[in-house]
């Protein structure tokens, strides 16, 4: 991993600074000139599309990926870590479609970091709102069993401590992690109570008592997952789904690969298209893992892990609602994702199946 070359602010985005690292300097692809556009509005991090004229006549564009908030906080430090890992030392021999990374570097002394990526401007990213269709869904999940079936109970990952402890749960201790747990549920329910119905609200309760123990429960079966792995965090072309590409890998880690499965399907699908076809898009992900080399691996315990790893959806709405900014389209995306979450928890029976896994201890 490179540890030069950090910036802090768009303006230090050079024709020198490109140049160097890209590797272009003095060919024909020199950067003469560049000028810069926000791209996304990202509360962890600073995003932005850097346009250059070359020398030959050309132009090249590159998304830019820096410090955003403070980097003081640990949990931050972390995740700028976790990202910048994977790009540097996994992305390139994993058949997950990502953009390419021509850049990755991080200071050790004080966390800042950057990413140089592939721009992938033809693409559209997806609307956690407005849900996908069951096409994109399937390509979605076929794209993430290239980060789970390669990274298969791979005992040598162990040896990389920025995975170490999946969304972070190992790292931090239960009797740190429920408060923080207990703080996310109330002020959910603060914010969102009139909106919920009996059965959201029952789902809310149960995650206030099931989730640490849940994510201390990791189970036979553990692989390299996104942890965030949702609609606004993929990038689909327009023409084909199938070449969908997922972004934003700050919450890396080693984890029950079906988690990222459940998150996915249980807040991105709209409810009725998930009743209809998760049974068939789960074995689709199955059938991709087989591709990758899984064996001995059956559908039903298949089903059985993505019943249990319907808890990802209230644990990242939960965290990510109480530390994202308050907006209305934030209000909406969350709530869009509870409803969903919730449903499907109702209907697999998660929190029964849940509860039996964390009483046989995993």
């Amino acid at each position: 991993m490179a540890e030069a070359a950090v910036i802090d602010a768009a303006a230090q985005l050079t024709p020198e600074w490109l140049d160097a690292v890209l590797g272009t300097a003095g060919t024909g692809a020199a950067v003469r000139s560049v000028t810069t556009e926000p791209v996304g509005t990202g509360q962890m991090a600073k995003t932005v599309r850097a346009r250059a004229a070359l020398a030959d006549g050309g132009e090249r564009t590159v998304v830019v990926k820096f410090t955003g908030m403070g980097v003081a906080n640990p949990f931050v430090q972390l995740a700028y870590t976790k990202e910048v890992s994977f790009y540097a030392e996994l992305a390139a021999g994993l058949p997950v479609c990502t953009p390419a990374c021509y850049h990755a570097a991080i200071d050790p002394a004080d966390g800042r970091f950057v990413l140089v990526l592939e721009d992938m401007a033809a693409s559209r990213p997806g609307d956690q709102i407005a849900g996908c269709s069951v096409a994109h869904a399937e390509a979605a999940l076929v794209n993430v069993a290239g980060l789970h079936g390669p990274t298969w109970n791979d005992e040598s990952l162990a040896s990389r401590p920025w995975l170490g402890g999946g969304e972070g749960a190992d790292e931090i201790p239960a009797d740190l992690l429920r408060p923080v747990m207990d703080g996310a549920a109330d002020a959910f329910r603060e914010r969102f109570e009139a909106d919920l119905t009996p059965a959201e609200s029952d789902v809310l309760a149960a995650s206030r008592e099931l989730v640490v123990p849940w994510l201390l429960t990791r189970g036979p079966r553990v692989a390299v997952t996104h942890g965030d792995y949702r609609l606004d965090n993929l990038l689909f072309p327009v023409a084909d789904p199938a070449g969908v590409a997922a972004v934003d890998w700050q919450t890396v880690g080693l984890g029950p690969p079906l988690r990222d499965v459940a998150f996915f399907l249980g807040t991105g699908l709209g409810i009725d298209d998930r009743r209809r076809h998760e049974r068939d898009l789960v074995a689709t992900y199955h059938r991709a893992l087989g591709e990758h080399g899984v064996a001995g691996y059956a559908l039903d315990d298949c089903w059985d892990d993505y019943r249990r790893g319907m808890m990802q959806g209230p644990f990242i709405i939960l965290l990510g609602r109480l530390t994202a900014q308050i907006t209305e389209r934030g209000d909406e995306m969350f709530l869009a994702m509870w409803r969903r979450a919730a449903a499907a928890i109702d209907d697999l029976a998660s929190l029964e199946a849940i509860r039996a896994e964390i009483a046989a201890g995993g």
